[in-house]
């Protein structure tokens, strides 16, 4: 063989593996800090605030960008968010000082080995809502799961717990369907190509990816019967029966789910002056955030510490004893 030709064969098998190394980092994305990390001349003394949030096509990630935009703002503080799996993992990393902030669903915060972990309540947020995609019209409820093609939620995260709970609830076992573990967006496209049929979503309303699917398709939401909603409400008292409204997505129904609320957290070695303040400024400015962000306006001061299984960090506690006081 010509040394001209191996020289061409050899640069296009180059290429190829960029390709697909690309392709498989699209795909499988880990955790993505989505702002350079903050300089020394900008954070000076202060720690540099990174928030754990979760799929960008969730409601964590927006979210935790109009937070980051309150904290540099008013706090003068270099601020920036993860891309991540969300609540467990969120948990994880904050424990383990990779973040300083994190969001999680109180269910995860209550699992005997997040307890395990050092990670502090800052407050109470809004509530997720179980959203149960098809775009299939003969799947009505959840029994006509059963020998379908189901995405239930990324690894360590909150979505899955809750599936794989509702699944359970609804005598419903993991090998009686094709499940696969995909993000929000892979479940959106999934949906969309029609590679499955059913996607689990625990998210704030709406969620984005949601309302696109639904601009594009006809969808449905598969309810949560009221008596199973009941049931799993005594077994897990932070699941409270909800609905989702008929205004949410386009053509679609109200239906009744399950909720559970939201957190911010962090690790017990933030100065307390500093979680203070972030408490205060979340509040203090949480109009600007509900202009930008309808989960948000889920927020209230007078709900923010009720409901949550782990303890709070002195600053925040500082916080709500000046406010109720």
């Amino acid at each position: 063989m010509k040394t001209g030709t191996l020289i061409k064969i050899l640069v296009l098998l180059l290429f190829l593996i960029i390709g697909c190394l690309k392709v498989k980092q699209e795909l499988f994305p880990t955790v993505v800090q989505t702002v350079p990390p903050p300089s020394e001349e900008l954070t000076g003394s202060q720690t540099p605030l990174v928030i754990a949030t979760g799929d960008m096509s969730g409601v964590y990630f927006p979210l935790g960008e109009a937070m980051a935009d309150l904290f540099r703002k008013y706090n003068g503080k270099a601020s920036g968010t993860q891309v991540t799996h969300a609540s467990i993992q969120n948990t994880k990393l904050v424990s383990q000082k990779q973040a300083e902030l994190g969001f999680s669903t109180v269910d995860v915060l209550a699992l005997p080995e997040t307890k395990k972990r050092e990670i502090l309540a800052l407050t109470g947020l809004y509530s997720n809502y179980l959203q149960i995609v098809t775009t299939k019209s003969d799947i009505h409820t959840l029994e006509d799961l059963r020998g379908k093609r189901v995405s239930i939620g990324t690894v360590e995260s909150g979505t899955k717990l809750m599936s794989e709970r509702i699944l359970k609830a609804a005598n419903l076992a993991s090998n009686e369907m094709d499940v696969s573990t995909l993000s929000f967006t892979q479940s959106a496209d999934a949906l969309r190509n029609g590679t499955i049929d059913v996607a689990f979503f625990s998210s704030g309303l709406p969620n984005p990816v949601i309302s696109e699917l639904a601009s594009e398709m006809k969808i449905s939401l598969i309810p949560i019967p009221k008596q199973m909603a009941k049931s799993l409400h005594e077994e897990y008292e932070f699941y409270t029966p909800d609905e989702i409204s008929g205004q949410t997505y386009a053509g679609v129904e109200s239906t009744p789910t399950l909720a559970v609320k939201n957190v911010l957290f962090t690790y017990p070695d933030l100065p307390k002056q500093e979680a203070y303040q972030i408490v205060k400024t979340l509040y203090e400015h949480l109009p600007e955030s509900q202009n930008v962000r309808p989960e948000a306006r889920e927020i209230n001061l007078s709900e923010a510490t009720a409901g949550i299984p782990i303890d709070f960090h002195p600053g925040a506690k500082q916080f709500f004893k000046e406010i109720i006081h």
